[in-house]
Parts: structure tokens; C-alpha cells; sequence
């Protein structure tokens, strides 16, 4: 059942000692083994993305130890003895990898599903185990989906109140910049001017172009004039018109141009009084 408009969260701190309400060994009645292909995550999980060396490092633990800890499960209400995960995703897809064909399971069909979805995501939050976008579409479904205010959630997950309302401002990216943050070639920090701005994916290219940190982000975003370090691969096309240009003037050329402002300068490399009143008579003529 949903919360109550309004209502605040109870006990979520505790995790999924909470959800389950006692420990899972005194279910042994519940106890199965199960085949690993009879079971699919849940449709509540808000992890979707796994680290591949994480799992394999699991996946030789259970080789090595077999799997201590029992995952939790709840029936699949439309395939016969088939299951969804409640938690112990990792472990399963671990035994994947390993190559093991059944899984030790606990059977809790008396869990409302509502409560399993709500304590999935802070059970993930509180172990770090969801990348920023995961977490804010979590944030974002108790929301929407089960009433919470950003205070419910601050309390649940064990947050400030400005961490949750900046994480969910993530939505607002675009995918190119989601998706950079999800490789971990830029920060939250830098990131999170870019929030809301309409030349946004212009910016990122500039920022991972000149390696800009957070400060020099917020700068040119504020200035929009900031001295960024130049790159030395340039564009091939400005290469090539220093190019061009050094060899009809005889003199060595830089071309320094913004493409954010689309506005450059050319400079002319004079030697000498001779090659530079050269110049002046061609712009006069």
C-alpha cells in the first residue's frame, strides 16, 4: 500500500533488515535452492548498471568459498516457479559468470511489493551501489511514485535536504552529458553548472577539450571569457590555414579561435621592420 500524502517514511534506515523484519536464517522453511535461470531481477530495482570487475572478483569468491548468504525472493506471480530478485542481484549475476547453475534463495511472497520498491533504493544508496543517474531517478520515483518529500528522503537515506534536490537536477541533462558522467570523464562537480543551461553540450566539449576543473567551469559559465588552456591538437582545418596562410605571407601564422564564441584572432610572426611594413602594405592594398 502507498504512503499517505504527506507521511513520513518509518524505519527505512535500517535497510533491508527493515523490509524483511526478521533475519532471514529463521525462514528456513523458505530455504531452496534455485536455478539461476528461473530468476530476473525485480522490476523495482533501481540499479541497472554493474561493474564488470566488481562481479568478477565475486564471481572468484564464490568459486572459491561458495555463496554465504542466501538471496531473497519473491515469486513470479505469471511464471510458475519462477522468481524476482529482492536482493542479492550481484550475487547471482556472479554465480553467472562462475558458472554456477543453482543459487541458495529464501521464498518471501509476503512482502507487498510497494514496500520492496521503496527499501531497494535505500538499501542501494546506503551501500554507494548506484552510479549519480540511478540514484536520482530513485530519488525521483519516491517522489512520484510513493508520496516522499526531498525531507522524507533526506532522512531516509541518511542525506542533506540540497544533495537530494541537486542529484534529481540531473535528470535535466542531456544524454551526452549523462552519459560523460556515467563514463566518469566528468564529475558531479563539473557537471553541475551545466545544469539548466541551453549551451550545455557546446561546454562539455570545451571543458574535457581543456581539462577545466569545477572552478574553471562555474567561470566560464558565469564570464563566459575565461583564458581556458589552449589544446595542443588543434582542429586539422585551423592547422591546415596556418598552413595556407604562412606560405602566401612567407611569415609563421597562429590561429587561436573559440568555438563556443565563434570568434578568433590570427597572428602574424614578423621577424623584423621589413617583413612587418610587408604586411601593412598587402592590408592596404
Amino acid at each position: 500500500m502507498k504512503q499517505k500524502k504527506n507521511a513520513r517514511p518509518k524505519g527505512l534506515g535500517s535497510g533491508l533488515s527493515s523490509l524483511l523484519g526478521v533475519e532471514v536464517e529463521k525462514h528456513t522453511d523458505n530455504y531452496k535452492m534455485i536455478p539461476l535461470e528461473f530468476i530476473k531481477p525485480g522490476p523495482w530495482q533501481p540499479r541497472k548498471i554493474f561493474d564488470k570487475d566488481d562481479l568478477e572478483s565475486l564471481s572468484n569468491s564464490i568459486k572459491k568459498q561458495g555463496i554465504i548468504q542466501p538471496v531473497i525472493l519473491k515469486s513470479n506471480g505469471t511464471l510458475k516457479n519462477h522468481y524476482f530478485l529482492i536482493a542479492g542481484e550481484r550475487r547471482w549475476r556472479a554465480c553467472q559468470i562462475a558458472k554456477i547453475h543453482e543459487i541458495p534463495a529464501i521464498i518471501r511472497d509476503d512482502i507487498n511489493e510497494d514496500k520492496i520498491a521503496e527499501l531497494s533504493l535505500v538499501e542501494n544508496v546506503q551501500r554507494s551501489e548506484l552510479n549519480p543517474i540511478e540514484e536520482a531517478e530513485g530519488y525521483q520515483s519516491l517522489l512520484i511514485n510513493y508520496n516522499y518529500t526531498q525531507e522524507d528522503i533526506s532522512k531516509a537515506v541518511g542525506k542533506s535536504r540540497s544533495y537530494i534536490g541537486n542529484i534529481i537536477r540531473l535528470l535535466s541533462l542531456s544524454d551526452k552529458a549523462k552519459e560523460l558522467l556515467l563514463q566518469k570523464k566528468l564529475t558531479i562537480g563539473q557537471i553541475r553548472p551545466l545544469i539548466g543551461h541551453k549551451d550545455a553540450d557546446i561546454y562539455l566539449d570545451i571543458i574535457l577539450k581543456n581539462k577545466l576543473n569545477s572552478r574553471d567551469i562555474e567561470k566560464l559559465i558565469k564570464n563566459r571569457n575565461i583564458k581556458v588552456p589552449k589544446n595542443k591538437d588543434k582542429n586539422i582545418d585551423i592547422i591546415n590555414l596556418e598552413k595556407e596562410l604562412s606560405e602566401i605571407t612567407g611569415l609563421g601564422v597562429n590561429i587561436d579561435f573559440d568555438n563556443l564564441k565563434q570568434t578568433g584572432t590570427i597572428k602574424l610572426q614578423c621577424k623584423n621592420l621589413a617583413e612587418f611594413n610587408f604586411i601593412i602594405k598587402k592590408i592596404k592594398t
